[in-house]
């Protein structure tokens, strides 16, 4: 309910009933930039450095920015070049407490609600990858590079953690936020301000096709961070795989779809779907990192049966937390490549110079 409000305060129109509200969240933003400053400086005096390489991956905006798939690409990259891979994610969302460092083919084994849905999802896009889940990241990934299974570590969302020593700070930035929209939580998507770039070693443009001037965002990017390789990434929709059935995105093109899902670029979701489909019967946002219970699921299929939809489609993200419900007719989700500019094999060729891995 507070993430539904907090949407509607933050996407309002200049002249809109929600100012007076949104002058209030300016207050609240002032004093959690101070917090987070405060938190900064204190976790950086206590430091965590592991004996291996550390690759973050993260963002300065609330909500997806597209940095999972960028993990799921690394390690997928990395492995090829001979690389053992781990990878380190907080576990967002999970109900249990408990410290995990087990291969993706073993987590599939376990319930999200015990990994979290996005450890989940790269467990089954990476399921020889090892990885780790703990209190925070830096115990995680002090017990990953202990295990002596792997050669380097990626940090999902690693950006704000500065409690563990990274190597290599990777930025996803997503080109389709509004440039009004970049202001400090809760007033607005900044995690921190934008001057922190400064500290990124490489930017990659996220969602670059939604861009309104891409030179000019570069140019942005390039002023706060002198000293970063910037990328531009796209994603591209290949597919939409269900559990019995999977077809190319064409087969969208005289359907009508059921859209929903919890994410935080939802906007964005529907735009690319509109872009493969023109007959949304209905587009449900729910929070990102949703709970799906018994429910909501009803809830869920009662909306499908009255738009009479032909099919429905969510992301993975959210069909690995609905486990077998049955709606009726079946369920895909949309699968996604990314087209890196300048190209996969230019930015692993980056990171093996720049930690000196032997290929």
């Amino acid at each position: 309910m507070f993430e539904k409000t907090w949407k509607k305060i933050v996407r309002r129109p200049r002249f809109s009933l929600w100012a007076p509200v949104a002058l209030l969240l300016w207050f609240v933003s002032f004093f959690y930039r101070m917090g987070a400053a405060v938190v900064r400086v204190w976790r950086r005096r206590h430091r965590v450095k592991v004996s291996l390489p550390v690759i973050s991956v993260g963002n300065i905006t609330v909500g997806g920015t597209g940095k999972t798939p960028l993990v799921e690409l690394l390690a997928r990259f990395l492995t090829e070049e001979g690389v053992r891979v781990g990878v380190v994610c907080s576990g967002y969302g999970r109900q249990s407490r408990e410290s995990i460092v087990a291969p993706g083919y073993k987590l599939q084994q376990r319930r999200t609600q015990d990994t979290g849905d996005e450890v989940m999802q790269l467990a089954y896009q990476l399921p020889e990858t090892v990885f780790a889940v703990g209190p925070t990241k830096a115990a995680a990934a002090v017990e990953l590079a202990r295990s002596g299974e792997v050669d380097l570590i990626v940090v999902d969302d690693g950006f704000q953690h500065h409690q563990l020593h990274r190597d290599l700070d990777i930025v996803a930035f997503d080109a389709s936020v509004k440039r009004r929209y970049l202001k400090m939580f809760p007033c607005g998507l900044l995690r921190e301000p934008l001057r922190s770039l400064c500290r990124a070693d490489i930017i990659i443009i996220t969602r670059a096709k939604f861009a309104r001037d891409m030179l000019a965002l570069k140019d942005r990017l390039s002023r706060l961070s002198p000293g970063a390789a910037l990328y531009s990434a796209a994603f591209e929709a290949d597919e939409i795989v269900g559990r019995e059935a999977s077809y190319s995105v064409k087969y969208l093109e005289d359907k009508s779809v059921f859209l929903f899902a919890g994410v935080g670029h939802f906007r964005t979701l529907k735009k690319q779907v509109s872009a493969l489909c023109p007959d949304i019967d209905c587009a449900l946002e729910l929070s990102d990192h949703q709970v799906y219970d018994r429910d909501l699921l009803e809830r869920i299929k009662a909306l499908t049966d009255s738009h009479d939809s032909d099919v429905i489609l969510t992301t993975f993200k959210d069909w690995v937390k609905i486990g077998n419900f049955d709606f009726g007719r079946e369920i895909y989700y949309l699968t996604q490549s990314i087209d890196l500019d300048p190209g996969e094999e230019k930015l692993i060729e980056h990171i093996t110079a720049r930690l000196n891995l032997g290929r």
